[in-house]
């Protein structure tokens, strides 16, 4: 007996045609850490002033895209500002996904 529900491969990756995502634009953070001040720590804060975020130096950060893991990164000095090398990356199909279902 013919199988009549046939896996049509084309259909079900429909989802993956993120050409009309390509140029949304998206928001990227970089953790850098967290603490926990009282207003008057707040208050006393003046430039030059030292903020302990509990993370230990050359410790990776995460990286996300509007609000979801994107992967883990190092901080670094590129042409005089700060930066992110990406050291470790969502399976970009993972990434395409939840891209593609928030512009829904």
């Amino acid at each position: 007996m013919p199988d009549t529900e046939e896996f049509d491969q084309q259909k079900e990756l429909a989802w993956m045609d993120y050409s009309g995502i390509l140029d949304m634009e998206v928001e990227f953070v970089a953790d850098l850490g967290e603490t926990e001040l009282t207003v008057r720590e707040v208050l006393k804060l003046e430039r030059g002033s030292i903020v302990d975020l509990r993370k230990p130096a050359g410790e990776s950060v995460e990286s996300y895209v509007n609000g979801r893991i994107l992967g883990k990164g190092e901080v670094m000095v590129y042409e005089k500002n700060l930066a992110i090398r990406i050291n470790e990356v969502l399976d970009s199909s993972a990434v395409l996904y939840y891209l593609s279902k928030e512009r829904l």
